[in-house]
């Protein structure tokens, strides 16, 4: 777009432009580490030199499943500057999904470490490699993962059958510059990334150069960042918000990552306040940890400014309020976001109202178009009509890798991309994001959000989280099953809390079932547990069956 310095750019001369006008400044900091723009371009060329010299080269697929650490972003610019495309894998995956992921992404090479804290990288890796132990380094020759050579370890110690992170990127730096071959260009795949798969198997979404690079600036813009904003970055690279659209927002614009690879509320505070960290983004956990540290009041954040909240695993009433006045994130807001459309793809300008803030989405990003359909008939929803979300514009993925069924699904004949997602328009056209297409509710004739509902019961003063989902029902169609997380300590009744709802939510959202647990079923996700609302929606169909019977 016109006035975007980065419109064409690659994520590697985005890095080259930066260090350029900014090179004495700090890109990363990582505990004590204190890495230059200079810094970060040398290393990123250096190891790109190494693992050319390795064979790996345009095209070729290379994993990375490491924790945040400023080695995760040398090898993503490092692949950027050779047309290797990353594979981000989640810190969290278990052998099954990454069996999967290793063998659908063709990848020819894996960067990992080997521990993290309590986490054992080899011994999930063993059950999916049996045979790295006896291979030559280079050499392996794996059943499960057939494309796989190459095993790269960011740890001191030697491990069988790998190189050593460090031994390639010395390597780099004795090897000569590669050549040839026409440039890279911005409509070349920069990351696969893979979609959670909570449903199905993950589909690894192809994100290019012109998907994300040009919206990192774009959103620099609107989040008015400046060479002296320091950002906070605890949520895991593996993912679109954490790995792509954040350190790109920062970058493009010379400002500084303060990278965490474990979230700890207290290490957050000390960081904030050592730091003087400007910007702090994080999903829902995070904040209510923070905000439940005893040491909160102890630790300056008058630093803060702005920031994103993501809610995946609940949220809780009032969580935003406090995001905003109690933590001091004075200009936070709610984004929306999606792997295959990129975070961030709807966003707030930082003077709308707080109550404007706090709604998940409103103003498409610049290359974005958005439309709301009847997810039946493809009609266009009047504004207050819920209808899915679609998206069209260079932000949207092209498909999903070695995926033509899945790919052709999820876009429309004329060219829109499926979200799955409930959303509607107001008046003024702003796109208000309301919850998960296949968790909307059809009671009766009217299709409800279950975080509608969820909202309202969050808003007793007993309740920590509520969780809503539906079961078949005669006479509605489907019938709202609330599961309710009591505040610590309170006594409440399903009784008390129906009564709650009387009066102030429309009868048809009143749950015909309250039930009080201790949690939910959670599962992984890049940026937080989410709520396994499927396997929730089983567990109310059981329940309301044997209730049927008794």
């Amino acid at each position: 777009m016109a006035g975007n310095p980065f419109a064409d750019a690659t994520a590697a001369s985005l890095l080259d432009a930066v260090a350029a006008r900014h090179g004495a400044r700090e890109a990363i900091v990582f505990g004590d580490r204190r890495v230059t723009f200079t810094a970060f371009r040398e290393c990123s060329e250096r190891l790109a030199r190494g693992l050319a010299a390795l064979g790996i080269g345009r095209d070729d697929k290379v994993a990375i499943w490491l924790p945040n650490r400023p080695e995760w972003f040398f090898a993503q610019y490092a692949c950027a500057r050779l047309g290797a495309v990353v594979v981000a894998l989640n810190p969290r995956y278990r052998a099954h999904e990454l069996t999967y992921i290793l063998r659908q992404s063709d990848a020819t090479a894996l960067l990992l470490t080997d521990h993290l804290g309590g986490i054992d990288y080899f011994e999930t890796l063993h059950e999916v490699l049996p045979e790295l132990p006896a291979a030559v380094p280079g050499e392996l020759d794996a059943a499960k993962a057939p494309r796989l050579k190459h095993v790269i370890v960011d740890a001191d110690d030697p491990y069988p059958g790998c190189h050593r992170f460090q031994d390639v990127l010395d390597a780099g730096a004795h090897a000569v510059p590669g050549g040839g071959g026409p440039p890279l260009g911005p409509d070349e795949v920069f990351t696969l990334l893979y979609t959670s798969g909570t449903t199905s198997f993950p589909k690894g979404a192809m994100i290019t150069h012109r998907n994300c690079v040009p919206h990192g600036w774009n959103v620099g813009e609107v989040l008015r960042m400046t060479p002296d904003d320091r950002v906070l970055h605890a949520l895991p690279a593996a993912g679109t918000w954490g790995g792509v659209n954040i350190p790109l927002v920062t970058w493009s614009h010379g400002a500084c990552l303060v990278l965490m690879d474990v979230f700890d509320p207290l290490r957050a505070l000390q960081l904030i306040e050592r730091e003087r960290c400007t910007v702090w983004n994080a999903v829902d956990a995070m904040v209510k940890a923070t905000l439940e540290h005893p040491d909160l009041a102890r630790y300056d954040r008058a630093s803060l400014r702005t920031g994103g909240l993501g809610s995946t695993g609940g949220g809780g009433h009032g969580l935003f309020e406090a995001w905003i006045e109690t933590i001091g994130v004075r200009q936070g807001y709610e984004p929306y976001g999606m792997t295959e459309v990129n975070a961030m793809a709807l966003y707030h300008e930082l003077d709308e109202p707080v109550e404007l803030r706090k709604l998940p989405g409103v103003n498409p990003a610049p290359g974005l178009e958005v439309r709301l359909v009847n997810p039946e008939t493809g009609a266009p929803c009047r504004p207050g009509e819920a209808g899915e979300l679609q998206f069209r514009g260079e932000l949207v993925t092209r498909g999903y890798y070695k995926n033509p069924e899945e790919t052709a699904a999820a876009f429309t004949p004329d060219g829109w991309f499926r979200s799955g997602d409930l959303g509607v328009q107001d008046e003024a056209r702003r796109t208000i994001f309301k919850g998960r297409l296949r968790e909307t509710l059809r009671i009766s004739h009217f299709m409800v959000a279950p975080g509608e509902i969820e909202a309202f019961l969050m808003a007793h003063p007993d309740v920590a989280q509520a969780f809503v989902v539906g079961v078949p029902d005669p006479k509605l169609n489907e019938a709202p099953v609330a599961y309710v997380v009591p505040r610590e300590g309170a006594f409440l009744t399903e009784a008390a809390l129906r009564a709650f709802c009387r009066g102030k939510i429309a009868s048809y959202k009143i749950p015909t079932v309250i039930r009080f647990v201790k949690d939910v079923p959670r599962t992984p996700g890049p940026h937080g547990d989410k709520v396994q609302r499927g396997k929730l929606r089983e567990q109310a169909i059981l329940e309301h069956a044997k209730g049927a019977a008794t």
